[in-house]
């Protein structure tokens, strides 16, 4: 009997004491974004990193005003330096009366410094991965300059830098066609398989642009270029079918703007000579004519059709600039032709995957042709533009 009364009392002591570790809601201190640097002039081999996280205020976002008539900042970006992510965390918490948590977490920002350092970027991302309280779903981007100065950047409109990035690379991606920013999930498998991609590249002017995007090199494990904002239209139009794309073209010396209802594109690849795979590239568009300047008579089925191969001829050209680039340049093959030789001619890419972006180069050898065919099924509602 005695030792049933123990088992009891030890029972419901266990039960009782289940909450122990419990953190109230107004003790946590919400990250929403993290940015990280590294310091100039340190040992590569062990280098030391800056990291700076944005917590967020609540009683700041929702705007109320204090003695003076100011506003209640929104965030507080606490920063730290450090080797390791998991000690620089913990000197974080150190100045911080919250505490930390990551599962709200939605940027993460890694400065260019960082990126271009074999391995360091993918290591990095390992950590964040292996975090239990990290969200694979977090956006990651790259920083021109200094990751920290995006995290410190605000607008009237937004009080939160961290959700006003997210906000732009959103907008970016519907308005002009580029790629959707990549999460940290995604990235990991790019990294397990090798594979190259691209991420946006954000620089800070009068304001934070997106205009580029990082190139990283899959086998290198490391960001080796720079896509500009042509190649980075270019790439678009050949792994997007998004619609309400703008493509601006000039005809005629005057600037005309086509926006794309929608859009196909087909790749095929003849891998019959190994060291020469033709790659077929074709586009078809469908769009409408948004703006014009210049007298230009659409009504003719002549000049029509020399406003849309203007139109292709744009298109085209950015596509192959970006194609230069990846192949010649930076041998990177982001376009994905590697998946379609996986998916569609597996004997051969088994035989050519290990040298497909090294060594013997396959990717580099590899030849193009672009065809892109516009047709503009609407002009407005006049004869002539202006």
């Amino acid at each position: 009997m005695k030792n049933k009364c123990i088992y009891f009392i030890s029972f419901f002591a266990l039960i009782l004491a289940g909450c122990w570790d419990t953190i109230n809601i107004e003790d946590r201190g919400f990250i929403i974004g993290t940015a990280i640097d590294i310091e100039e002039g340190e040992d590569k081999k062990q280098p030391e990193y800056t990291v700076t996280n944005q917590m967020v205020i609540p009683a700041g976002v929702g705007s109320p005003t204090q003695g003076g008539g100011g506003e209640q900042k929104a965030f507080l970006n606490f920063t730290a330096t450090g080797t390791s992510i998991y000690r620089i965390d913990e000197g974080i918490s150190a100045i911080s009366s919250k505490v930390p948590f990551y599962e709200h977490l939605t940027l993460l920002v890694i400065s260019e410094d960082v990126a271009r350092i074999e391995h360091l970027f993918s290591n990095l991302l390992d950590t964040y991965i292996r975090d239990v309280n990290m969200r694979r779903g977090t956006k990651v981007i790259i920083s021109e300059k200094k990751a920290k100065e995006l995290l410190d950047f605000t607008t009237p409109e937004d009080k939160l830098p961290a959700v006003h990035i997210e906000d732009l690379l959103e907008h970016s991606s519907k308005e002009f066609g580029f790629l959707r920013p990549k999460r940290v999930g995604d990235i990991e498998e790019f990294h397990l398989r090798e594979n190259s991609y691209v991420l946006p590249l954000l620089s800070i002017e009068e304001y934070i642009r997106h205009k580029a995007g990082a190139v990283f090199h899959g086998q290198k494990d490391k960001m080796v270029g720079i896509f500009n904002w042509e190649e980075m239209e270019g790439l678009a139009m050949m792994e997007t079918k998004a619609n309400e794309k703008v493509v601006e073209f000039t005809y005629k010396d005057h600037v005309f703007a086509l926006e794309v209802d929608e859009l196909k594109n087909k790749v095929t690849i003849d891998p019959s000579n190994i060291d020469e795979m033709k790659i077929n590239i074709n586009i078809k568009i469908k769009g409408i004519i948004k703006e014009a300047f210049g007298e230009v008579d659409l009504s003719k089925s002549s000049e029509l059709k020399a406003v849309q191969n203007a139109v292709s001829e744009k298109i085209k050209k950015s596509i192959e600039k970006a194609l230069k680039k990846g192949q010649e340049d930076l041998g990177a093959d982001v376009f994905k032709f590697w998946q379609i030789l996986e998916t569609k001619h597996y004997d051969v890419w088994q035989e050519v995957k290990d040298d497909w972006e090294k060594d013997e180069y396959y990717f580099k050898k590899a030849t193009f042709k672009v065809n892109v065919d516009t047709d503009i099924f609407s002009v407005g509602t006049s004869d002539k533009t202006n």
